[in-house]
C-alpha cells in the first residue's frame, strides 16, 4: 500500500502535524492524492523534478496567473512559491507569452549561433551587472555553478572549493558535500559521492567575517574559488552582511582566489542583482531561474581575463576550458529571458523591495504579538519564517528552529490558501501587491490558531 494511503499525525520524518488539519488537508486534495499515488510507481516522491517538498504529501498545480495558482482539485492559492523561484513577473505576463509564441514560430531550438537573441540577452546582463564583462549560457543552476568552479580552477591553478557551512548551490557531488539545511547526508558526504571530493571541499561560517579569513587565510594557497550566496536561499533566506561580503572581497583578493556569487536566486533582489544591491563586486556570477522567464536557462559571467579561458581565438584555437550545453542559449528561453528581463526595470525592483519588507515586519509583528519566537528573514523577492530561539542569521542559527512547528504552520497556511514550501521559505513577485501581503498575514494569523500554535 502506498505511504500516502493512510491518514496519520506523524510523517514518515518523525514530525507530527495537526491531526484535524491533515484531515482537511486531505479532504481537500482528494485529486492530488490520487494523481500522486498513481505517479510515484513510475517517479519517485511522484513529481517531475523540481521542488516538491509540503506534508503531508505535495498539492499538484493545474494552472496559474498573476500572484494565483491553482491545483487538480480546483482550489486557489497565493503563490509563494513562483515557479521555484523563477516568475519574477508573475505567471503568465503577456510581453513573455507573446515573445515565446513569436519565437515558435520561429524555431523552438537551433543549438547554434542564431540571428541575435543571444547578443541582445548578453548586453541586457553586462548592462545590469558592472561585474559582468563576458556571459556564456548553460540550462541549469547546477550546471552554471560547475563552470565556475571549473572556470576558477583553471585561472587558478588551484583545486579546492571554498563554501559556506549551510549554502545550496545545486546537486553536483562538490556543491552537496558538506554542512547542509536541506536534507543532505549530517555526515557530510551524501550516498553516492565519493570521499575524494569532499577532500576538495573547505568550509567556513557564514554572516562571520573573521572566523571566514581565519579559515580561508588557512587553506589559501589551496583554494581556487569561494562560492558564496548573497542571500543564502534554500538555506533559510538569510542575507549576508554587507561586512562580510566586503570581507571575502577583500580576502580573496589578497590570496588570488576567484570569488563567485552565485545569484542563482538573488538576481531579481534589485537592479544589478545583489551585488548591487550590497554593493560588493565579484569575480564571477552564476544565474539561473528568473533570467529565463519560466523557460530553463542560466549564464555564468564574469570579468574578461577569466571568462576568456572559454575562447578558442584568445588561445591559439584551443580553450583550455570546454563549456559544451546543448540547451544553453535554447532560443526559446533567450527570447522569454529578454522580454522577461527588460521588465524588470528599477521602479520594479524598488516595488517588490517594499513590499518583501511589509511582509517581513508583518510577520515579526505577528511573533511579537503572540509573544512566540516566530520571525522572519530575507530580502527583495525573498523571506523565510522561522521558530527558533534566537534570529536566524546563519546555519548555526538555522538548525536551532523548531522544524515540526514550522511544518505545521506550513499546513495551516495551505488549508488556508496560501502555496509554499513544508520548511519555511518563501517568495514574491511583481504581481504581489499591498492586498496580497495582507492576505497572507491574516491567512498567517488563521493558520496559527488553526494548529494550536497561538
Amino acid at each position: 500500500m502506498s505511504p500516502l494511503s493512510t491518514a496519520v499525525a506523524e510523517t514518515p520524518t518523525g514530525m507530527e502535524l495537526h491531526a484535524e488539519s491533515v484531515r482537511v488537508y486531505r479532504d481537500r486534495t482528494r485529486c492530488s492524492r490520487e494523481l500522486l499515488e498513481r505517479t510515484k510507481p513510475l517517479i519517485p516522491t511522484g513529481h517531475a523534478g523540481g521542488m516538491w517538498y509540503q506534508l503531508p504529501y505535495p498539492v499538484c498545480l493545474d494552472r496559474a496567473e498573476g500572484a494565483r495558482v491553482w491545483d487538480v482539485d480546483g482550489n486557489c492559492y497565493l503563490d509563494m512559491r513562483i515557479g521555484d523561484w523563477v516568475i519574477a513577473l508573475g505567471h503568465r505576463n503577456e510581453n513573455v507569452r507573446d515573445a515565446i509564441v513569436a519565437q515558435l514560430d520561429r524555431a523552438v531550438q537551433l543549438g547554434c549561433p542564431e540571428s541575435g537573441l543571444a547578443l541582445r540577452m548578453a548586453e541586457l546582463l553586462c548592462e545590469r551587472m558592472a561585474s559582468v564583462e563576458r556571459v556564456r549560457f548553460l540550462a541549469s543552476g547546477t550546471e552554471t555553478n560547475l563552470l565556475a568552479i571549473r572556470l576558477a580552477r583553471a585561472f587558478s591553478g588551484r583545486n579546492k572549493l571554498a563554501k559556506a557551512r549551510g549554502a545550496y548551490h545545486g546537486i553536483a557531488d562538490i556543491l552537496v558535500v558538506g554542512d547542509s539545511s536541506i536534507g543532505f547526508d549530517s555526515a557530510g558526504i551524501p550516498a553516492g559521492v565519493t570521499p575524494g571530493v569532499a577532500q576538495d571541499v573547505v568550509e567556513f561560517p557564514f554572516n562571520d567575517p573573521d572566523l571566514a579569513e581565519e579559515v580561508l587565510e588557512r587553506h589559501g594557497d589551496e583554494i581556487a574559488a569561494v562560492l558564496i550566496e548573497p542571500v543564502m536561499g534554500a538555506a533559510g533566506m538569510v542575507p549576508a552582511t554587507r561586512e562580510f561580503l566586503q570581507r571575502l572581497r577583500d580576502v580573496t583578493t589578497r590570496l588570488g582566489i576567484v570569488l563567485i556569487f552565485d545569484e542563482v536566486v538573488t538576481f531579481p533582489v534589485a537592479y544589478g542583482g545583489a551585488q548591487a544591491y550590497f554593493g560588493v563586486t565579484p569575480d564571477l556570477t552564476t544565474m539561473s531561474k528568473s533570467i529565463g522567464g519560466g523557460i530553463p536557462q542560466a549564464a555564468v559571467g564574469g570579468r574578461a581575463d577569466i571568462m576568456d579561458l572559454l575562447d578558442p581565438d584568445c588561445y591559439e584555437g584551443r580553450a583550455p576550458v570546454l563549456a559544451a550545453s546543448t540547451f544553453g542559449g535554447n532560443v526559446t528561453a533567450l527570447a522569454s529571458g529578454i522580454a522577461a528581463i527588460e521588465q524588470l526595470t528599477p521602479e520594479v525592483h524598488e516595488h517588490v523591495q517594499r513590499v518583501g519588507e511589509r511582509m517581513r515586519l508583518g510577520i515579526d509583528e505577528i511573533g511579537r504579538k503572540y509573544a512566540i519566537p516566530l520571525h522572519a528573514t530575507g530580502l527583495g523577492h525573498l523571506y523565510g519564517m522561522h521558530w527558533a530561539p534566537e534570529r536566524v542569521v546563519d546555519h548555526r542559527t538555522h538548525m536551532l528552529e523548531d522544524m515540526e512547528k514550522m511544518a505545521n504552520i506550513m499546513l495551516g497556511l495551505l488549508n488556508e490558501g496560501v502555496y509554499q514550501f513544508a520548511f519555511g521559505t518563501l517568495l514574491l513577485s511583481a504581481s504581489h501587491s499591498d492586498a496580497e501581503i495582507d492576505e497572507f498575514l491574516a491567512k498567517l494569523e488563521r493558520a496559527l490558531h488553526a494548529v494550536d500554535l497561538v
